[in-house]
């Protein structure tokens, strides 16, 4: 067995398609069943069930996943720390991202990262915070940037700014062009929240409560961005954390006075993991952006 049928077994089990799997390898149809069939000839058991033209694991199949993942994840984890000894930035790396990652500082780090390291592969995923400390911990993800806190003891963060919440809403909204909003005047209006799977309405549901304060939530949804899209066609109005609005929308944003609310942006590291030298270089770019913001 070689390190390649491993690579071309998980490929196919990320997409139970010979024909997504081979071109996404750069090879043929033809090759990669060649290859699987091979696999499956020196381990003595089939590892996917075809069923017309379509795929799926077998028992045994989901077995070599597991083992399959670590033993790739542990070969690149190796080559990326040869690679430092010599002082090279290069190999693959895993980065999570927070939701609103598009009205962020980081894409613009990012994307000076990928013109200053070509040789690094880096993979962004835009994740949930739960779902970003499960991939930190199992070493399928380097390095991410979320909001505080952290869930797990077994996780790291360094704090990088602390941005305030905005109450975003639309011309035909009582709270539109307001020159502030407290938390009280929130008091029976219409809003539109992120659901309770955000950490950020449980902040937001403690500071109702601690205020007496009573909203009409009319929707809840798990996109800021979604969120936004709804607020833009109707008299709603929606918590978000503060971020600049484009000169021609049509939307307000105003930061939420005397709540006591903010949210700490962070970088999040597994705490027993190995750190790529391509992660460290990006951490200290993103920690430096931010700096440079509170300086601003």
């Amino acid at each position: 067995m070689e390190i390649r049928h491993l690579n071309y077994f998980l490929k196919l089990t990320e997409t139970l398609s010979f024909t997504r799997a081979a071109a996404a390898l750069h090879i043929t149809q033809s090759t990669l069943s060649h290859q699987i069939k091979q696999l499956e000839q020196q381990l003595g058991c089939r590892l996917f069930d075809r069923i017309g033209r379509q795929i799926r694991l077998t028992d045994p199949g989901r077995v070599l996943q597991s083992h399959a993942l670590r033993i790739v994840r542990e070969i690149d984890a190796g080559i990326n720390a040869l690679s430092a000894m010599d002082g090279l930035i290069q190999g693959q790396m895993t980065v999570g991202v927070f939701r609103t990652f598009g009205s962020s500082p980081l894409p613009q780090v990012f994307a000076r990262f990928g013109a200053e390291y070509p040789g690094v592969q880096m993979k962004v995923r835009q994740l949930s915070l739960i779902d970003i400390e499960r991939e930190l911990l199992d070493g399928s993800m380097n390095l991410a940037v979320g909001y505080l806190p952290a869930n797990s003891e077994k996780v790291e963060t360094e704090p990088l700014q602390a941005a305030p919440l905005a109450v975003v809403s639309n011309r035909n909204h009582p709270l539109y062009r307001r020159s502030k909003v407290g938390i009280k005047d929130l008091h029976g209006q219409d809003l539109v929240l992120l659901s309770r799977e955000f950490p950020l309405r449980q902040l937001i549901d403690d500071a109702f409560s601690r205020h007496g304060v009573t909203p009409r939530i009319i929707m809840e949804m798990n996109s800021s961005e979604a969120a936004l899209s709804t607020v833009r066609c109707g008299p709603l109005a929606a918590i978000l954390t503060d971020r600049p609005l484009d000169k021609e929308d049509s939307l307000s944003s105003i930061q939420l006075r005397d709540s006591g609310l903010s949210r700490t942006a962070a970088i999040f590291w597994a705490r027993d993991n190995y750190r790529p030298r391509a992660a460290i270089v990006l951490a200290g770019m993103v920690k430096q952006v931010y700096k440079n913001l509170r300086r601003k």
